[in-house]
């Protein structure tokens, strides 16, 4: 006689219950399009996207006492989406004082 565990009664309803949802492709911010505009194949630090961005009037020059960009935190959080979703390639830090990333090719050559 087999016997069933308190588990196995509801292992039939989570069976059923699995639905699946379609991810629906979120429209880039104005922010997010700029930067993959300045990625290029080639890697590039996130203090140097920084700096584009601020040249091109995209985000403020407001500075921490350091002379790091105060959007640098913001854009990073950008690319790690970006490296999460395929679209980029982390390529390394430099002890917390920059990142690089470069363009995943596969993702746009593929």
């Amino acid at each position: 006689m087999n016997q069933i565990s308190f588990e196995d009664l509801f292992e039939e309803e989570n069976e059923k219950e699995k639905v699946e949802v379609a991810e629906i492709p979120v429209p880039l911010s104005p922010l997010q399009k700029d930067i993959l505009e300045l990625v290029d194949s080639e890697e590039i630090s996130a203090l140097e996207l920084c700096e584009q961005l601020i040249r091109a009037g995209k985000i403020s020059d407001e500075r921490f006492t350091t002379n790091k960009p105060k959007a640098y935190g913001e854009v990073c959080l950008l690319l790690e989406v970006f490296v999460k979703e395929g679209k980029l390639i982390f390529v390394k830090s430099d002890e917390k004082r920059d990142r690089v990333y470069k363009l995943n090719e596969e993702m746009y050559n593929g």
